[in-house]
C-alpha cells in the first residue's frame, strides 16, 4: 500500500472521529434557556419600573469563609442606593451608600472608606461574592436586564426560579405591595456562599 493511501485513510479516520465528538458534543446537556411566559414579561415590566423603594428585613449567609446574619435596611432611589446592615455578620454595623459611580462605607467603630465597586468592596469585608448590580433585580423577583436567563419555573406570574450570571436565584412568599407581587423571600446560590434574605416590610422609600 502507497504511503499516500495511508495518508488518505488516516486523513479521513480523524475527520470521522472529529465528526463523532461534535456529535456527541451536540448531545451534551446544555441550560435550558428560559420560556418568558408573556404574561410574566408585562409583570416585570411593571415591576421594573419600580425604581424607588424601601425595604426592611434580614439577611443570612454561608460561606467557606464563614456564616452569619444581620439586619437589613435598603433604600433604593433610581440609581442610589443606602444600606443599612445591623449585626453586620458579626462585624456590629455597617452602612453601604452607593450609586453607578461606586460605594461609600462606613462602620459602628468609626472606620470609613470608598470603592468603585461594591462586589470587591464585599468580597474584601467578608470574604464572599456578592452579585450586587444584579441584586437590585433579583430582590425584586425579576432578572437582570441584557443578561441571559436559563431554568427559569414560574406560578401565575411569579418567577420562583432562574439561573442567571452563574448564580441560583429562588424568590418566593410574594406579596401584594400597591398592586405588584414582591418576594418577601430570596434564597441565592452561587460563587461558594448561599445567601437568604427575609423580608418584613415593603414600601416607599422614607425621605
Amino acid at each position: 500500500m502507497s504511503c499516500v493511501r495511508v495518508a488518505r485513510r488516516r486523513q479521513r479516520a480523524a475527520l470521522l472521529a472529529l465528526c463523532a465528538l461534535l456529535a456527541l458534543a451536540g448531545c451534551a446537556p446544555q441550560p435550558r434557556r428560559a420560556e418568558l411566559p408573556a404574561d410574566w414579561q408585562a409583570h416585570a415590566a411593571a415591576v421594573g419600573a419600580l425604581d424607588e423603594w424601601q425595604l426592611q428585613g434580614k439577611i443570612g449567609v454561608r460561606a467557606a469563609s464563614g456564616s452569619g446574619s444581620a439586619f437589613l435596611t435598603w433604600k433604593q432611589q433610581a440609581e442610589s442606593y443606602r444600606l443599612v446592615l445591623s449585626g453586620a455578620l458579626g462585624m456590629g454595623k455597617l452602612v453601604l451608600t452607593g450609586d453607578a459611580d461606586g460605594v461609600a462605607w462606613n462602620d459602628s467603630r468609626g472606620r470609613t472608606g470608598q470603592h468603585a465597586d461594591p462586589e470587591a468592596l464585599v468580597a474584601e469585608i467578608w470574604g464572599w461574592q456578592l452579585p450586587v448590580a444584579a441584586l437590585k433585580y433579583w430582590i425584586r423577583g425579576i432578572p437582570r436586564p441584557g443578561h441571559p436567563v436559563a431554568d427559569a419555573e414560574f406560578a401565575g406570574v411569579e418567577v420562583t426560579r432562574f439561573r442567571q450570571s452563574g448564580w441560583l436565584v429562588e424568590p418566593g412568599a410574594y406579596r401584594d405591595v400597591d398592586g405588584l407581587a414582591l418576594p418577601t423571600r430570596l434564597r441565592l446560590e452561587g460563587e461558594g456562599a448561599i445567601l437568604t434574605l427575609l423580608i418584613n416590610r415593603w414600601g416607599p422609600p422614607a425621605p
